[in-house]
């Protein structure tokens, strides 16, 4: 009988120790879970963080290029208050080819794509006279300026007088000019 009580005893000890070690393993067990939990909370903030930061520098980088391309757009227009420095800007080049210069008609002209928009078409109509290579240059120097200019016109004529046998040759004689061309401006 002794030796059945000793049995219960020990049979009741380790039960309980069974219990308390699964009582154990539900804690660590629960322990390990929230804390996985955690990690995994954390690492999809941090990768949503990481893809926020990479968009916020792909946008930086985006904003940068649109910043170059709306500076050069800016800078082919002429200013409000450029027209008089784009005019004198035109005579200085006709002057450095040796040319002089007359303008004909100035004209502020609201084109209808850019109706509500702030910008506006300055029509120039001139003439140039002098050699043959400086109303060259001239046009090539029209051509090449930062300002987006439109030639609707451009004749060139000699205005030397033919007499009996002399034939024009190019290069020789007073050459005229008469352009017409459209410059955006803002209004």
């Amino acid at each position: 009988m002794q030796n059945n009580k000793f049995l219960k005893i020990i049979l009741f000890v380790l039960g309980l120790a069974v219990l308390l070690v699964f009582v154990l393993y539900y804690f660590v067990y629960e322990d390990i879970k929230s804390k996985n939990q955690h990690v995994s909370t954390l690492s999809n903030d941090l990768s949503s963080q990481s893809a926020k930061r990479d968009y916020l520098i792909l946008t930086q980088k985006v904003i940068q290029n649109i910043g170059i391309d709306i500076n050069r757009i800016n800078n082919s227009i002429i200013a409000k208050d450029g027209d008089v420095k784009f005019i004198e800007n035109l005579e200085s080049i006709a002057r450095q080819n040796g040319l002089t210069m007359t303008i004909d008609s100035l004209v502020l002209a609201d084109n209808p794509e850019f109706a509500s928009s702030s910008i506006t078409t300055l029509q120039i109509r001139a003439k140039t006279k002098g050699n043959w290579s400086g109303n060259y240059k001239f046009l090539v120097e029209l051509e090449s300026l930062p300002i987006k200019i439109r030639v609707n016109k451009f004749d060139l004529s000699n205005t030397a007088v033919e007499t009996g046998s002399d034939v024009k040759k190019a290069g020789v004689g007073i050459w005229q000019s008469t352009f017409e061309i459209s410059v955006l401006k803002y209004k």
